[in-house]
């Protein structure tokens, strides 16, 4: 089952929140919260207003984890931050690393801008709904995480996963007691129509590794960082089994392209006008 339009209830503990491009869950531990994905600047007020009606107040959320360094997963942290001054932002080591760079954050600031513009003119957020200046070229962490590592959040406890492909600060987060599974941009960018856009921006090995290895988990709610979940274990099954293969088609044409003597920009052109088609 496709669970979308937050803020929408995925289980008794965890909730889809943000917008339908850029979900954000909350996890509900009993005598704490934990947010899981940092989103884009503009769903600061939109986390707000959606968290007030949901009656969570600002010392619920202790913890804050960010799945890796790109613009879009970022950029409302530091809103988050300013709501749950108690909690503590946790990434990968390399991902606090890029959050830490001036130039970096620099660029994700015009990146957000774009994000923000591209989605007034989507009508999916209001034309008054903008993110917060930031106050230095920087995105604290608090805490490292790393593969093996369990976090809890209250009565809660999730596994922390290495799932390098997407970038080589990936982290995934599974909860084998109710069978959830966080994997943010792990398996690509899914349109809920039965689309993929394979997104192995750092190493395609460790991409397709990765989507192995949270297949053998046994999930029965799967977390994604854009446009949808996925809820019901047969329909997680589903979805790898297609995320997998559009990502073995993909590469395998890009191969076939190379051999026939195209160029990396005619490639590049024609792949992102497919896209920008789809999504």
């Amino acid at each position: 089952m496709i669970k979308k339009d937050p803020p929408v209830a995925l289980t008794d503990t965890l909730t889809m929140l943000g917008t339908n491009e850029y979900p954000i869950y909350l996890v509900n531990g009993g005598a704490e919260g934990a947010i899981f994905e940092g989103g884009v600047g503009a769903m600061g007020p939109i986390l707000e207003t959606q968290l007030a009606q949901l009656e969570i107040t600002g010392d619920f959320v202790k913890q804050i984890f960010v799945t890796h360094a790109h613009p879009d997963h970022v950029m409302a942290v530091p809103a988050l931050t300013k709501m749950f001054p108690e909690a503590t932002v946790c990434a990968s080591k390399p991902a606090a690393q890029v959050m830490q760079v001036d130039k970096a954050i620099s660029f994700f600031c015009k990146a957000d801008q774009m994000i923000t513009d591209a989605l007034q003119k989507a009508g999916s957020i209001g034309p008054d709904v903008a993110p917060q200046p930031l106050e230095e070229m920087r995105i604290p962490v608090d805490t490292y995480h790393a593969d093996g590592d369990l976090v809890v959040i209250g009565d809660a406890e999730y596994d922390v996963l290495f799932t390098p492909g997407h970038s080589d600060c990936s982290l995934s987060f599974y909860n084998p007691a109710e069978k959830v599974l966080i994997i943010s941009d792990a398996t690509g960018y899914f349109v809920p129509d039965d689309f993929w856009w394979p997104n192995y921006f750092s190493h395609y090995g460790e991409y397709v590794d990765s989507i192995n290895r949270l297949v053998s988990l046994e999930t029965e709610v799967l977390c994604l960082s854009h446009n949808a979940a996925i809820v019901g274990a047969a329909d997680v099954e589903a979805y790898f089994k297609g995320a997998l293969e559009a990502t073995e088609a993909y590469h395998a044409r890009i191969i076939a392209d190379v051999k026939a003597g195209k160029s990396v920009r005619e490639i590049a052109g024609a792949l992102g006008q497919e896209v920008f088609a789809r999504t």
